[in-house]
């Protein structure tokens, strides 16, 4: 499979469909770069906990970091 792109009307790009082993490359080479803070780990831990599974939806982490 080979990388695919979603368009909008216009022909602008707005979504991407990559196959699963360059995703999970993606991911680990951004965990590589990522130096995690302390206050960002504990409020993984805090979503996971309340949550109950092992994934957490980018919409969560979103509202997370919005401000009040």
């Amino acid at each position: 499979m080979t990388t695919q792109f979603v368009v909008n009307d216009k022909g602008e790009k707005t979504a991407a469909i990559v196959p699963m082993n360059e995703y999970e490359d993606l991911l680990h080479k951004h965990h590589l770069a990522l130096e995690l803070t302390d206050e960002y780990k504990t409020m993984i831990d805090q979503m996971l906990a309340e949550d109950d599974s092992d994934d957490i939806d980018f919409k969560t982490i979103e509202q997370r970091f919005k401000r009040k």
